[in-house]
């Protein structure tokens, strides 16, 4: 055997004899077990309703002391009922501070005391990442967590970044920026809004949502870098609307205000700005809306699968059905979920 081998298997056996190897060993900092610690205590559970074949629980992450929390827009941004649990177990209503289509963000805010205060993501500090680098991905996948117990932690690295052409259904993923594509199982059922941090800890991303690949219809693991985020943050934060100046707004068809009425029998809430909610202002009687019992006051919530953002959107998914298409429209009606079935006209 050689010497130098002996020499170690010695020291080691005199130290687990004399019991301090477990002090040694102690006093070596384990950096990715502080990082996953502090990442858990950032991550926050969310759940709302669930609709269709949409999940009821999420996640998101706090990113001020005062209890503001970064997520997807999704649909349980949308439906009005959401719930957060932080790290420590108790449970806040949820207000929704802002929120920006482009790149698929929505900024909340716990319903806290004036003097409540949590540990955060400082969302200012973060970095980029490179192919093949380690990364940690915090999120409560598959519901595991409901109180107190610490979120999930998945490991992997980095495989790429690109820009993604990817959607659900007929929703198209509108992030046109570079994401992170993981090498890492993050594409779950709640893991959208999660965190995701470099093997130090660093904050690098926000986990994206369940999505397919359009040319190759394969899941797609990926995080949105939250550099790219920094200024979406800032301007909701703020109070203010953000918008790229090198977007560009694609060609769709829209059905105008009076299509909507004429066709349907629907009249919208007056569009004042972006993302006017989709209330039902007026319905016409022995419309295709009346039949199939839609009201005034329905908030419109989803077209099938696809989540209604506001006014423009709902017209936007109903100018794609054919004529006699069954439709089926999803409204937070009285603070209960009804789901409609009305045709196309």
């Amino acid at each position: 055997m050689n010497t130098r081998v002996i020499v170690k298997v010695v020291v080691c056996a005199l130290l687990l004899r004399c019991g301090r190897a477990d002090a040694i060993v102690a006093s070596v900092p384990d950096a990715e077990y502080l990082a996953v610690r502090a990442g858990q205590q950032v991550v926050v559970k969310l759940f709302g309703a669930g609709v269709g074949t949409l999940d009821s629980y999420g996640s998101g992450v706090l990113i001020s002391k005062e209890g503001h929390v970064l997520t997807v827009w999704n649909h349980l941004v949308n439906t009005g009922f959401l719930t957060a649990v932080v790290p420590d177990g108790r449970r806040f209503r949820v207000n929704v501070v802002g929120t920006n289509l482009e790149h698929d963000v929505a900024v909340l805010k716990l319903e806290t005391d004036d003097d409540e205060t949590f540990d955060f993501v400082d969302w200012k500090a973060t970095a980029d990442v490179l192919p093949g680098e380690s990364v940690l991905a915090f999120s409560n996948m598959f519901h595991v967590a409901t109180g107190n117990e610490p979120v999930s932690v998945v490991h992997g690295v980095v495989a790429c970044t690109v820009s993604l052409d990817a959607g659900l259904g007929r929703w198209i993923f509108p992030v046109k920026n570079p994401v992170y594509v993981l090498d890492a199982i993050t594409n779950n059922s709640g893991a959208a809004g999660g965190l995701l941090t470099s093997s130090a800890g660093v904050p690098i991303g926000m986990l994206g949502r369940e999505i397919r690949h359009r040319d190759t219809d394969m899941w797609v693991n990926y995080a949105v870098p939250l550099k790219g985020l920094q200024p979406v943050i800032a301007a909701i934060l703020d109070g203010r609307r953000y918008s790229s100046n090198t977007s560009t707004q694609d060609q769709k068809s829209v059905l105008s205000d009076r299509q909507l009425t004429a066709g349907f029998g629907i009249t919208l809430l007056p569009s004042i700005v972006e993302t006017t909610p989709a209330y039902i202002d007026r319905i016409v009687t022995d419309s295709v809306a009346d039949v199939a019992g839609l009201r005034r006051g329905d908030l419109v919530l989803m077209v099938g699968d696809d989540v209604v953002r506001s006014t423009s959107d709902l017209r936007e998914r109903l100018s794609g059905f054919r004529r006699g298409r069954p439709i089926a429209v999803t409204v937070n009606r009285n603070e209960k979920l009804e789901t409609i079935s009305l045709r196309a006209p």
